[in-house]
C-alpha cells in the first residue's frame, strides 16, 4: 500500500550529475566579471563625458557673462584683461578697433566699432573664444585713448 502514495527512489548511476561542477560555477564567474566590468566602464566613460560636458558649459557661461560686461561693467577701450575665476577657469578679454571704418573715415564717423574677443580655457579643456562687434560713440571711445 505505501508503495503507490511515495515514490520510489531509484539508485544513483555513475554517470548521472546532480547540479553544478566547480568548473561550470568558475566559467560562470569568469562570465559574470566580464559582463560587470564592461558596465563599469560603460558608467565610468558616461560619468567622463558628463563631467567635461559639465566643464564646458560653466566655460560657456563665464565667457557670455564677461562678453555681456564689455561696454557696461568693463570699459569699451582698445587693450586686454585677464584674470582666472573662482572655479579656476583662466579667461582674457581682447578689445581692438575693428577694421570696419579705416582711420580716415573715423573722424567723421559718431560711433567707433570694437572687435571684443573673450576667451575661456577650462581645466584640460579647449579654449572656448565667443567674439563680438560693439559700438561705442566717439565720445566714449576718446576717453579710452581711441583715435
Amino acid at each position: 500500500m505505501t508503495e503507490g502514495r511515495f515514490p520510489v527512489r531509484r539508485p544513483r548511476r555513475r554517470g548521472q550529475q546532480r547540479g553544478f561542477t566547480l568548473i561550470e560555477i568558475l566559467i560562470a564567474f569568469a562570465i559574470l566579471a566580464v559582463a560587470l566590468a564592461a558596465l563599469f566602464q560603460a558608467f565610468s566613460g558616461g560619468l567622463r563625458a558628463t563631467t567635461a560636458t559639465e566643464r564646458r558649459n560653466a566655460a560657456v557661461m563665464l565667457a557670455r557673462s564677461l562678453l555681456e560686461r564689455v561696454g557696461a561693467d568693463i570699459p569699451l577701450a582698445p587693450g586686454e584683461l585677464a584674470g582666472v575665476s573662482e572655479d579656476g577657469q583662466r579667461w582674457r578679454i581682447a578689445i581692438a578697433p575693428s577694421p570696419l571704418i579705416v582711420p580716415e573715415q573715423r573722424a567723421n564717423s559718431p560711433i567707433i566699432p570694437f572687435d571684443v574677443a573673450v576667451s575661456v580655457v577650462p581645466d584640460g579643456g579647449r579654449a572656448i573664444v565667443l567674439t563680438s562687434l560693439r559700438l561705442a560713440p566717439v565720445a566714449a571711445a576718446n576717453d579710452g585713448d581711441v583715435q
